[in-house]
């Protein structure tokens, strides 16, 4: 027995089956594996009749493409959370440049007033 991988119409992975060995394999069908070069399983594999190799993409465009959120990695995390920290950083020193420059020109004001 030997594994054959079914195909569509639109060259997509469609299934397995099982197969004796010497019996024909059908036209929509491949003894080659839907893996990549490591040896690891494609996403939404299709067969490319001209290689006779499959293709996929990847993990993030499957999920995309299947409306899964990704888990935001814990890098992705800290640095969101670092840009609203430097966010609220730059508002409290553009606060803080607003009352400086106000007691500026109110010391300016009281030291004419004392002349």
């Amino acid at each position: 027995m030997r594994y054959i991988f079914y195909y569509n119409e639109n060259n997509e992975y469609i299934g397995v089956d099982e197969l004796e060995i010497g019996a024909e394999i059908p036209s929509n069908a491949t003894t080659v594996e839907p893996v990549d070069e490591n040896g690891v399983g494609l996403y939404d594999p299709v067969w490319n009749t001209e290689k006779q190799t499959w293709t996929g993409i990847s993990e993030s465009e499957w999920l995309k493409k299947h409306g899964i959120a990704e888990e935001p990695s814990l890098e992705q995390k800290l640095q969101a959370k670092q840009t609203v920290l430097i966010a609220g950083l730059a508002k409290d020193v553009k606060t803080l440049q607003g009352a400086v420059k106000t007691l500026v020109m109110q010391n300016a004001m009281n030291s004419k007033e004392e002349k």
